[in-house]
């Protein structure tokens, strides 16, 4: 079941090349980033996270996505929550809620430490 996505966010994506790299970088080092826009479900939520490679974060935002958004890990997103309230923050966590065969990505949730 999909959860309804009221919300707006955006993203900073990388840009990248046909190799997954980025294309050029600012002054700073960072890879210039490109604006993307997704539908979202946003919920205020303190938690504890673990990533893949077993980092714990503490995290304040879990944000529903669909399934084609897929944002990186390390990619800042803002938006507005169901209050008006502007919230931004890097995402730190990501997982991908599958149908019971494992064939079909219903809809992702990230964890930003908004």
């Amino acid at each position: 079941m999909k959860p309804p996505m009221p919300h707006k966010i955006t993203a900073h994506m990388p840009i990248l090349d046909e190799y997954g790299d980025p294309i050029s970088r600012d002054k700073h080092g960072k890879p210039k980033t490109e604006e993307k826009q997704s539908v979202a479900r946003v919920q205020f939520k303190s938690q504890l996270v673990r990533t893949a490679d077993g980092r714990e974060h503490q995290v304040n935002l879990e944000i529903d996505l669909p399934p084609n958004f897929n944002p990186e890990e390390g990619t800042e997103i803002e938006g507005k929550d169901a209050g008006g309230n502007p919230f931004k923050g890097t995402i730190k966590a990501k997982e991908d809620i599958i149908s019971l065969m494992g064939s079909k990505v219903h809809y992702r949730t990230v964890y930003v430490d908004g």
